[in-house]
C-alpha cells in the first residue's frame, strides 16, 4: 500500500512539473512565436493606399477675347457708345485696341475718367463690327490707300496726291510720324517761306517749330529746320 501511495505522489509530481513546465516556458515561447508570426505576415501585407475618389473636371471656359484689330483705314473714337459721341480722336487699320467692356454694339477701349470734378463719368468707345480677331493682312496698295486718306486734305492734293502718299508713308515706316500728326493739321500745308519752290510742310511729334518737316515735292527732299 505504501507503495502505491509512494508511485501515485510520484506520478502527480511528474505532472505537475510538466504543466508548469508549460505554462512557464512552452506556453509563452509559443505565443512569442505566433506573435512573430503574425507581425512578419503584416510587413509582408502589400500597403493599399486609400485613393480618394476621382472628380470629373469641367472643360474650363475658353478666354474671352479682348484684343481687336482694326479693320477700315481710319476708325474714329468716340467719348460715348454712340454715334452721337464726340471723335476724341482715330485709329487706323491694322492698329490693336484692348477692349475693356462690351455694349450695345460699341467696345470700350479707355477706363473712365471725369473732366471736372462731380461731372459724369466718361470713356472712349469704337463700333465693334468695324474690329477683326486677327490682324489683318494689308498689301502694298490697301496701304497707299489708307496713308492717301491720312493726308487727303492736303493743299493742292490733286496735283501732289502720289508724292504726299509716298512720303507721307516714308515717314510713318520711320516712326518719325503718326497718322495723328497728319490728322492735326489735315496732310501737308503749303509754306510761303519758300519763293519760287513748291514746299509743303507737317508737324510730328510736336507743334513746335523743330517739330516741323518741309517736303519740297519737285525733288522730293525732306528739310527740317
Amino acid at each position: 500500500m505504501k507503495k502505491i501511495v509512494m508511485l501515485v505522489l510520484f506520478l502527480l509530481g511528474v505532472g505537475g512539473a510538466g504543466a508548469g513546465y508549460y505554462l512557464f516556458v512552452m506556453k509563452p515561447e509559443r505565443e512569442a512565436l505566433e506573435a512573430a508570426n503574425l507581425a512578419e505576415l503584416e510587413r509582408l501585407k502589400p500597403k493599399i493606399q486609400p485613393q480618394e475618389p476621382k472628380v470629373e473636371q469641367a472643360d474650363p471656359e475658353p478666354e474671352p477675347i479682348t484684343d481687336y484689330y482694326v479693320n477700315p483705314a481710319k476708325l474714329a473714337v468716340r467719348t460715348s457708345p454712340s454715334e452721337q459721341g464726340f471723335i476724341e480722336s482715330f485709329v487706323y487699320r491694322g492698329d490693336k485696341l484692348h477692349i475693356l467692356e462690351k455694349q450695345q454694339g460699341w467696345g470700350r477701349v479707355t477706363p473712365y475718367y471725369v473732366y471736372e470734378e462731380g461731372g459724369e463719368e466718361v470713356a472712349e468707345w469704337v463700333k465693334m463690327d468695324q474690329l477683326l480677331e486677327v490682324a489683318p493682312t494689308i498689301t502694298r496698295e490697301e496701304r497707299l490707300e489708307a496713308v492717301s486718306q491720312y493726308v487727303e486734305k492736303s493743299d493742292d492734293f490733286k496735283d501732289f496726291f502720289d508724292i504726299f502718299t509716298k512720303t507721307a508713308d516714308q515717314l510713318l515706316k520711320e516712326g518719325t510720324c503718326t497718322p495723328e500728326d497728319f490728322d492735326e493739321l489735315g496732310g501737308w500745308v503749303r509754306s510761303n517761306r519758300f519763293e519760287g519752290r513748291d514746299v509743303y510742310f507737317v508737324y510730328c511729334g510736336g507743334l513746335k517749330q523743330e517739330d516741323k518737316i518741309y517736303l519740297d515735292v519737285q525733288t522730293g527732299e525732306l528739310s527740317y529746320p
